[in-house]
């Protein structure tokens, strides 16, 4: 490599390095009968502004490479009412009158594909809330629940929920 080109590299590999934070992140909840669970590499938390973020977790190891053969859950919240560095808590009501979303899918195929089941938020429900308990500079923890369901009618409940997540934008 000439000087010249280790010179225009530095640069980019500081930006680079710049865009990958030093928080590591973590989801976790019992998803129905069973543990969900996503790790760093899984989780993206992005608060674009105007009040609206996007929290997304995919089962833990969804991201190695080669891709797992296994099939992979995903886990999307999609919300308003967040002020950037604060707390923030919605409740069944706030659920109820909000633009909120929430939609779990159970069994996607790795590399693209249907999911064997896909739930929606069931925005009825009395169990319905999120929670951010602790808001660290761009590094956000807390708490979750959510009833959803699907376009037949079952349900699913998603219990004990917490995460702590980094929004990792430039």
């Amino acid at each position: 490599m000439t000087s010249t080109a280790r010179r225009l590299a530095l640069p980019l590999l500081v930006f680079v390095s710049l865009a990958h934070a030093g928080h590591p992140q973590s989801l976790a909840a019992r998803v129905g009968d069973a543990a969900f669970e996503s790790g760093d590499a899984e989780i993206s938390f992005i608060a674009p502004g105007g009040g609206a973020f996007t929290l997304n977790a995919a089962t833990r190891g969804a991201s190695a490479w080669p891709p797992p053969k296994t099939r992979i859950d995903r886990l999307a919240i999609v919300c308003d009412g967040f002020v950037d560095g604060q707390p923030l808590r919605l409740d069944p009501a706030a659920f109820a009158r909000s633009t909120c979303s929430v939609t779990f899918e159970r069994g996607s195929k790795p590399m693209g594909g249907d999911p064997d089941a896909s739930y929606r938020l069931d925005k009825r429900s009395a169990e319905n809330r999120f929670e951010i308990t602790a808001a660290n500079g761009k590094v956000y923890a807390g708490t979750f629940a959510f009833d959803l369901v699907d376009d037949k009618g079952a349900t699913l409940r998603i219990v004990q929920g917490h995460f702590e997540v980094e929004d990792r934008q430039l």
